[in-house]
């Protein structure tokens, strides 16, 4: 019988950041995401700081302590050199490694941001235009010379070659592209290392747009967040994750037919209408129910990465603050 699914967090918000996650690091702009902050002055001082402190080793030890065996790092294009107005994180994404090998940690190392963006949402490190076809070349070469950078490392667990891309208009390019990515990685990395690409939130359509060859296995990741936001006013957050898990676990198993998946990003965000129908002081232990219960909607994927391991303010995306509060109390 398969195993349940690996439980790892996200590092988001750290190499690649998001206002919404770190808001005193964008305090006193009006810049929404990592492209414009950038150019403001005082940025790069700014960054640096928020690099050194967000992560430290006390956070990988946390990690260990915690038996969270993998992590996904969400990095831009931009992480091993400035491409202007973008500062480079070579030193931190080596650090990461080292502290991952440190502490038994896996890391899936994902390319959150791509080159003229593959979502135009602040996530991509730029809002705006979806461009990124322009610059196809550019993100393989990438992708190259960060497996060869880290093919040799024990933490080096998967390499996902895109987040979350848009596919009207692009959905032929993002074949071609994700088969061109496989070709090139699985000529550097260790057998047994994971190629990963992302479904574009349709994961019916890409299921199997990669075949894996050798031992170089193929993995697609999905995100699945909220569905059906009208009925949230008329049914319970049970009932809710309940039509999400009759959605859900038959997609898991018909895809993984094809492929390997992963949730590559999941969480406890209960939409507003369930907390305003409860008192406070329940408002924690509903997360902790819906979190139960994703947990079993999820179990027979291949891995699922909580998003985040942390952010500024404590609650739903702080997989850290929900253990210390104990809202994350055991494995199901």
């Amino acid at each position: 019988m398969k195993q349940r699914a690996i439980e790892g967090v996200n590092l988001g918000g750290w190499l690649l950041l998001e206002r919404w996650m770190t808001p005193s690091v964008f305090a006193g702009t009006d810049a929404l995401d990592e492209f414009n902050f950038s150019q403001i002055p005082g940025a790069k001082e700014r960054i640096e700081k928020h690099r050194q402190t967000f992560m430290v080793e006390a956070d990988w030890q946390w990690l260990a302590a915690q038996h969270i065996t993998h992590v996904r790092l969400p990095v831009g294009y931009w992480v091993l050199e400035d491409d202007a107005p973008y500062f480079g994180a070579a030193y931190y994404l080596d650090w990461a490694f080292e502290m991952a090998e440190k502490y038994d940690i896996k890391i899936l190392l994902d390319l959150h941001g791509l080159k003229g963006s593959q979502n135009a949402e602040m996530h991509s490190g730029r809002i705006g235009h979806v461009e990124w076809k322009k610059y196809i070349d550019d993100h393989i070469a990438l992708l190259e010379t960060l497996a060869k950078r880290y093919a040799d490392s024990a933490a080096l667990w998967a390499i996902e070659i895109i987040n979350e891309p848009r596919v009207v208009g692009q959905y032929f390019a993002l074949l071609r592209y994700y088969r061109r990515a496989y070709t090139v990685l699985r000529s550097i990395v260790r057998p047994g290392t994971y190629i990963i690409f992302h479904d574009g939130f349709m994961p019916l359509i890409f299921s199997g747009a990669l075949r894996a060859k050798q031992q170089f296995p193929v993995v697609m990741d999905t995100h699945f967040y909220g569905v059906f936001p009208g009925l949230l006013r008329k049914i319970s957050a049970q009932q809710y994750d309940g039509i999400r898990g009759m959605i859900f676990k038959p997609v898991i198993w018909l895809t993984q037919l094809a492929q390997p998946l992963i949730i590559g990003e999941w969480g406890s965000v209960v939409p507003q209408h369930f907390f305003d129908r409860v008192p406070q002081e329940k408002h924690l232990p509903l997360i902790g129910e819906t979190i139960t219960r994703q947990r079993h909607m999820y179990h027979r994927a291949l891995a699922t990465f909580y998003w985040n391991y942390k952010t500024e303010g404590r609650g739903m995306y702080n997989y850290r603050s929900l253990i210390e509060d104990g809202i994350i109390t055991h494995k199901v």
